[in-house]
Parts: structure tokens; C-alpha cells; sequence
């Protein structure tokens, strides 16, 4: 069973590097954002060397001891948030933060370098050159350092992933375009072995460092999310697709006069005429700011009505014109001659997932519930 286990490990740990290079070297699927993701796989897999490979020496010289091979810890929740922030377009706001530390784990990375050095001219070590209660101190402070920017990068990452599904609602109609689903999955499937980990410094801290079955354990739950990932990047060639520039902007203040963005009852019923007339609902691809420039007014304004005194977010808004329209349809479609697919893609829906979420949230039923039951009138 454990030759089993070995054998899917070291597949795992193939498989992520094989999709690595595709990510930083393939022109086919070149952006700054997939080059972090490859960096982020092969941080996890210099890591995993680390600590799994079964020889303990290369030509003499001792690879399974503190420093000598590359500690990439650090580098692993770094490249985690700059990714996730690159793709949600909120990079600056943690730039220092991101620099800092990037500088802070090449040089612990570097101390492996110092390591050769003493190797091969002073046949040394920095165990030898500092002792090993200095290097084992420094090495187990640089883990729960490591950790502890981990833990911070998911809260950062839900914090923003949260803000962008927010902005996403109130922005555009579809959503579920954006792959959303996909940023969620990435975050909590890196989560369980993070959680491991951190019992495992516990345990060093408390215990000692002897070897344990922990270990396994942590590496089994990143072999799992090296294969999920896989298989996400079979199916999406690009993972998912980053957020165009935020429509909500504040603008300067001298360019806004106060409450400008403050919605009365006027303002709703022409926003509403004009959907009603102008039917932009039926672009598949509409925003916000589209529908602003349309018909001339601030995209703050709109939103401050459709909140306010429509009850929704931008989203459902438009998406309720197409469930109309999709169940005029249907009713008018007697002899069943359209699929519900072709209506819903005729009313502006982007996916069948779409149309029938919204269906579900409207009306309580699927559209084919309208069709299959003849109903009429969704009222009664």
C-alpha cells in the first residue's frame, strides 16, 4: 500500500511540474498570472524534494540537512496570494508587502548557495560555520514565518475574492462568466494540508522534530490538489479570467458634486424604461458600464437605484428581464419547436447554468417545470 502511495505522490509531483513549465514557458498560454501559477507548482515541488527524496547524499555532498537544499517554504504562499490578487486586479494595494517578502525568501533560499560554498572550499557546512542550535532555531523561526504569511494570504484572498464576487454582481450580468467557482476551489483545496501543516509545527514546537507519519499525510493532500489541479487546467485553458477594471471607481472629489451619485424615483423609472425599451438585456455579455454609457448616466447612480430601490444587485436585475423574456417565449412556443437552450441564449442568458439559477431564484421552478406543465401564469 505504500509503494502505492509512494507511486501516486511522485505521479502527483510529475504531473505538477510537467504543468508548470506549460504555464512559464508555453507562448500558447503566456500571462503574468499563469507564470505565477507555474512558479506556485514549482515552489510546491521544490519543497516536496526537499523533504521527500530518499537519497541523503549527490557526489559527497549531504542533501538532507538544514540549507542544503533550497528552503522555498516562504515562496509558497507568496506566489499563492500574488496569484489570486493578480487575477481579482488587486496587486497594488499589497504590493510592499508582496516586495518585502520576495526579497526575505531569496535570501533564505540563497543560504543553500553559502552551503556549496562551504562544501566546496572549506568542507563546511553552515551547521558547521553558525552550530546547530543557531541553524535549527533560525530554520524551525522560518517555517512559523512562512505559516503565518500563509495564514494571512487566505484571509487576504477570501477578504478580496469576496469583494470581487460583490463587484461582480453588481457589474455584470453574467457573473458565472467569470469563473468565480474556480478562484473558490483553487483557495480551500490548498487549505486542508495548510491546516496540517500547522499542527506540524505545533507538534515540532512541543515534541521535537523526530519524523513521524504527519508528513505523509501533508504531502498525500498536496498530491490531491496537484491532481484537482490538473484536471481544472485540462478543462480551462487559462484557469480563470481575470476581472476587467472596476467600473465603480470613486471618482476625484472635484469632480463630483455631493450626492451625485444619489438615486430618486424619477431616476428608477427612467433606468427601468429605458432596459424595458432598449432591451440591452438581451446582450449576453452586458456590464454595468455598458448599460451606463447607453443611456448617459453614472455607473454609482444606476447601482444606487437597482440596490436601493429595486431590491437587487445589477445581476439579478437583468437578468429578471430575461427570465421574462425566456417565459414569453416558452409560453408562446406551443409546439415545443425551440430547445430551452436556444431560448434562453435568444433571451441573453450566457449559459443554461445561468438561465435556470435564475429561473430557480425568480419563479421557484426550472423553465422546462414551465414548459412540461403548460403553466401559464408563474403566479398561480
Amino acid at each position: 500500500m505504500s509503494n502505492i502511495a509512494t507511486i501516486l505522490m511522485w505521479t502527483a509531483l510529475l504531473q505538477g511540474f510537467l504543468l508548470a513549465m506549460l504555464y512559464i514557458f508555453s507562448k500558447k498560454h503566456k500571462s503574468f498570472s499563469n507564470f505565477l501559477l507555474g512558479c506556485f507548482l514549482i515552489s510546491i515541488i521544490l519543497e516536496a524534494l526537499t523533504s521527500l527524496l530518499p537519497m541523503r547524499f549527490v557526489g559527497g555532498y549531504p542533501i538532507d540537512t538544514y540549507f542544503s537544499l533550497p528552503e522555498v517554504k516562504l515562496f509558497i504562499p507568496l506566489f499563492f496570494l500574488h496569484y489570486v490578487l493578480t487575477k481579482l486586479g488587486k496587486t497594488a494595494r499589497y504590493i510592499s508587502f508582496l516586495k518585502f517578502n520576495y526579497i526575505l525568501a531569496i535570501s533564505i533560499a540563497a543560504i543553500t548557495l553559502f552551503n556549496l560554498y562551504l562544501f566546496a572550499f572549506q568542507n563546511s557546512s553552515v551547521i558547521g560555520f553558525f552550530g546547530l542550535a543557531k541553524v535549527e532555531i533560525f530554520h524551525l523561526s522560518q517555517q512559523i514565518y512562512a505559516f503565518a504569511v500563509m495564514f494571512f494570504a487566505f484571509i487576504v484572498a477570501i477578504k478580496e475574492t469576496l469583494a470581487y464576487r460583490k463587484l461582480a454582481r453588481n457589474e455584470y450580468s453574467d457573473y458565472k462568466m467569470l469563473q468565480i467557482n474556480w478562484l473558490w476551489q483553487f483557495i480551500f483545496m490548498i487549505l486542508p494540508a495548510t491546516v496540517l501543516w500547522g499542527f506540524e509545527i505545533i507538534r515540532i514546537l512541543y515534541v521535537g522534530a523526530d519524523e513521524t507519519n504527519f508528513q505523509s499525510i501533508i504531502w498525500g493532500f498536496v498530491a490531491l490538489f496537484l491532481f484537482f489541479l490538473s484536471y481544472k487546467a485540462y478543462q480551462h485553458q487559462n484557469l480563470f479570467d481575470a476581472v476587467p477594471e472596476s467600473t465603480l471607481k470613486p471618482s476625484p472629489e472635484n469632480t463630483l458634486e455631493p450626492n451625485t451619485h444619489l438615486c430618486n424615483e424619477a431616476q428608477s423609472q427612467t433606468i427601468q424604461q429605458f432596459m424595458h425599451e432598449s432591451e440591452l438585456f438581451l446582450e449576453q455579455d452586458l456590464t454595468l458600464h455598458h448599460f451606463a454609457s447607453a443611456i448617459n448616466l453614472s455607473p454609482r447612480l444606476i447601482s444606487s437605484c437597482i440596490n436601493k430601490n429595486f431590491g437587487n444587485n445589477f445581476n439579478e436585475w437583468v437578468n429578471s428581464y430575461r427570465v421574462e423574456k425566456a417565459l414569453k417565449m416558452i409560453q408562446e412556443d406551443v409546439k415545443n419547436q425551440l430547445s430551452i437552450e436556444g431560448i434562453g441564449t435568444t433571451a441573453g442568458f450566457k449559459s443554461r447554468s445561468t438561465m435556470y439559477s435564475a429561473f430557480q431564484k425568480k419563479l421557484g421552478h426550472s423553465p422546462g417545470y414551465f414548459r412540461n406543465n403548460n403553466v401559464l401564469n408563474p403566479a398561480t
